[in-house]
């Protein structure tokens, strides 16, 4: 902690003035934004979400701001990095049952959703952020895939939003090819024809189980696929 930091957290335990409270926010603000953009880039299919992030990331600096105690000698970082982190994640996921209940929630569409949300959910890790955003980009990708099997396109009215959609659909699409022989297969037959685990099961010789490993396989070798360039874009 450098002398000006120190000096704001010995003022801010004296006088616990709003003053003080703005001049630690001001201070660690860029901080808090790379914590939010090291979040959003991990759903970078949740492309609007960018605003909500660095907000939701200022609520979690000012409440930890609020909380830290300097004087048992803990590093700030280290002590809001998990309440700046955890309200971006609080945020996405709001963000994302509200666009659920406008019509995308895909749980209650057909068994074949069923089957990609159940695969989606096994064996997630234990951190609730790492298992949102699994879930979160591998039905962003299901999305994409699935509006590449459907004929025309979706009209829209912002010529860029189309544009980046467009190519993002192209380098889901390239990555496809890409994959092991049987996880392809499975993502067309699942994607493209609308093919329960159960029935690919059945055509592949293997258990509904061994779908369902290959299926969440399969879409995140997609996901690397497209981070890598997204964060070479970045």
């Amino acid at each position: 902690m450098d002398n000006d930091e120190h000096m704001l957290w010995l003022r801010w335990t004296q006088e616990r003035s709003a003053v003080t409270r703005d001049a630690l926010i001001v201070h660690y603000s860029p901080w808090a934004r790379q914590v939010a953009r090291d979040v959003y880039l991990r759903v970078y299919l949740m492309r609007d979400a960018w605003r909500d992030c660095v907000q939701n990331a200022l609520l979690g600096l000012m409440e930890a701001i609020e909380r830290f105690d300097p004087n048992r000698g803990a590093n700030f970082h280290s002590f809001a990095r998990l309440r700046v982190r955890g309200a971006v994640f609080d945020g996405l996921r709001v963000l994302r049952n509200v666009h659920l209940e406008l019509g995308c929630d895909v749980t209650r569409l057909s068994t074949v959703a069923r089957d990609r949300v159940q695969s989606l959910s096994e064996d997630t890790d234990d951190d609730p952020l790492e298992a949102f955003i699994a879930t979160t980009v591998g039905l962003g990708l299901g999305f994409l895939l699935d509006m590449q099997s459907m004929p025309g396109r979706a009209h829209t009215a912002d010529a860029y939003a189309a544009l980046e959609k467009a190519e993002l659909s192209a380098t889901v699409a390239e990555s496809l090819d890409l994959l092991p022989e049987r996880e392809r297969a499975i993502v067309v037959l699942h994607y493209y024809h609308q093919v329960s685990f159960v029935d690919i099961a059945n055509q592949l010789g293997v258990t509904k189980g061994r779908i369902s490993q290959l299926h969440r396989r399969a879409l995140e070798l997609l996901r690397r696929c497209l981070r890598e360039q997204i964060v070479t874009e970045c």
